[in-house]
């Protein structure tokens, strides 16, 4: 029962921050992100292009042709592709710094 008030007021305080016009909270904050690096061994899991597109908001095959691109740091497993969050947070915050890319969100930082 305490999870799911606790669960209530992050949403609710999301919201609000999304109403008030604040940028979204970081990859690392995300559901996908927590449930898979809670390993006990404390190495970080893969995501797959499903998991990491739903958290990018793109489609998971124009994250594959980025990644087949370099455009994205990502890793080939097999035939299918890997993305560790961290990698991700990462390149979305020098995509945000860097000077030659146009962002059209405003930064806090």
């Amino acid at each position: 029962m305490a999870d799911l008030l606790a669960l209530e007021k992050r949403n609710s305080e999301q919201e609000g921050r999304r109403a008030a016009g604040e940028s979204a909270p970081a990859l690392t904050e995300s559901p996908v992100y927590r449930r898979l690096n809670s390993t006990p061994n404390g190495i970080e899991a893969l995501l797959t292009s499903q998991e990491a597109s739903q958290v990018l908001k793109i489609h998971p095959k124009v994250l594959e042709r980025m990644a087949k691109r370099g455009e994205v740091p990502a890793l080939k497993v097999g035939k299918f592709w890997r993305y560790r969050a961290t990698a991700l947070d990462a390149w979305i915050n020098s995509r945000l710094q860097s000077k030659s890319q146009v962002c059209r969100i405003a930064t806090s930082f």
